[in-house]
């Protein structure tokens, strides 16, 4: 079993073990961990797999045909569809899974493969089939597939989502590294299998990032660069768009005054980074300070492309003169805590949502999200119905310990997005100042986890 998966792993079995053909669409980005979960399934089953790549219709149909009869199952050279399918139906006794990979390669053009599939589905027999359609591209199974295939969408019982995996199976995969080191290993990678595969455990996460991501001619060093344009076309556009977020300028006209695009442009082209979730719009939870929120406000939300922009792409020229180890502390070292800041709230919002699943609060919550406000950020507020209540968190990591004035800034925060104070929750990286600690006593209301304490 793969790390991490065991929810995906046991959905499938249960669309495997109803007592009829099931199609399943599982999808997610490249790296996430969809083949892994696949092959583990089906590596007990009576299953045929087929990766399809960029080919014409009829190279296509003659490659899963050759694999076809790798899988012995008989079929012609150069087969349709059809034939593949009803090839496929010949040698089934019991129950057959058929996996798709990459399946909107065989939707290209005038492509007869969903009537082929549907044909199988619905045969009057007592054979039964399980048919797996997988896809690394986020933005056509949400966007374009089911205007693609028509009513053919109709026939699929489960589109299967595998998102990044959480912070808390960091620790699995680097057991030695510190809780500063997972939070900052997932900061630059996310929660992607495939890019941790590309760090060792065994060395520390700077030596890693040198001779793994920041030295030009790594692996990771180009596949940062090619992820954004294996996605999208006019590379050099969004390339300029993202570099402008990665250097802070998260709205429009601060975009605009970078790039020099028109705002029309910048928009269709943010529509289209958010589609593929490289990039995301931040909203605000609706509370009665809304004239104080901060609207508009755009950012990277793919950790991967987030570094690269923010480190590398603009300071390639250095990187190719310096040595990997002067690139770090010249240009990552002393900005990492930072870049670090939006990692640790999201990490902080995850566990305070679990104390909403848990019923921890003495009220119903209604809603739920983050206060971006002028006069400062709410990492996490949960309102019931009429506002009369809340819970709201505050985290603090680029300081060791949480200082009294970052207590009283969120307390001011709180007064100008206009909500109550009934339990305010304070995340800090290494601990609190004794003005804070003191503060929590007098007040019950308010509530201190450290870092240590609460992650390990």
């Amino acid at each position: 079993m793969n790390l991490g998966r065991e929810k995906e792993f046991q959905y499938l079995n249960e669309l495997y073990s109803q007592n009829e053909s099931r199609m399943a669409v599982i999808y997610g980005q490249k790296g996430i961990g969809k083949t892994t979960l696949i092959l583990d399934f089906i590596k007990d089953k009576d299953a045929v797999y087929y990766l399809a790549g960029e080919a014409s219709a009829r190279q296509q149909q003659y490659l899963m045909a050759q694999q076809f009869r790798n899988s012995n199952i008989h079929c012609e050279e150069y087969p349709s569809y059809q034939d593949l399918m009803d090839a496929f139906s010949k040698s089934c006794r019991d129950k057959k899974v058929l996996v798709i990979d990459e399946f909107e390669y065989l939707l290209q053009g005038e492509s007869d493969l969903m009537d082929a599939l549907l044909s199988l589905l619905t045969e009057e027999s007592e054979k039964q089939y399980m048919i797996l359609l997988c896809s690394s591209s986020v933005s056509f199974v949400e966007n374009r597939m089911v205007s693609k295939i028509g009513r053919a969408a109709l026939s699929i019982s489960a589109f299967i989502k595998v998102k990044e995996l959480g912070f808390d199976k960091v620790k699995h995969a680097f057991p030695h590294y510190s809780t500063n080191e997972r939070i900052a290993l997932y900061a630059i990678l996310g929660g992607v299998p495939a890019l941790w595969n590309c760090f060792d455990p065994e060395k520390s996460l700077v030596q890693n990032l040198c001779e793994n991501l920041i030295a030009p001619d790594s692996f990771l060093s180009r596949e940062a660069g090619r992820y954004v344009r294996e996605l999208v076309r006019e590379g050099g556009v969004y390339y300029s768009i993202l570099s402008a977020l990665g250097a802070g300028k998260d709205k429009l006209g601060d975009i605009y005054e970078h790039t020099g695009f028109s705002r029309a442009k910048i928009s269709v082209y943010l529509k289209n980074l958010m589609e593929h979730e490289i990039a995301e719009k931040v909203f605000s939870l609706d509370t009665r300070g809304r004239d104080m929120q901060r609207k508009g406000i755009y950012r990277i939300s793919n950790h991967f492309c987030n570094f690269y922009f923010r480190f590398l792409y603009p300071n390639q020229s250095m990187n190719r003169r310096l040595s990997p180890q002067a690139f770090y502390d010249t240009y990552v070292s002393g900005q990492l805590e930072d870049f670090c800041k939006p990692c640790f709230s999201a990490i902080c919002k995850d566990y305070m949502e679990e104390l909403i699943m848990d019923d921890d609060f003495d009220f119903e919550v209604a809603d739920f999200g983050v206060f971006d406000g002028k006069d400062g950020l709410i990492d996490f507020l949960a309102l019931d119905e009429d506002e009369m209540r809340s819970v709201a968190a505050f985290c603090c990591y680029d300081k060791p310990y949480m200082p009294y004035e970052f207590y009283e800034s969120a307390l001011h925060t709180l007064q100008t997005a206009k909500v109550p104070t009934d339990l305010i929750y304070l995340f800090s990286r290494d601990g609190f100042d004794e003005k804070v600690r003191l503060e929590a006593k007098v007040h019950p209301n308010v509530r201190l986890l450290s870092m240590q304490e609460w992650m390990d």
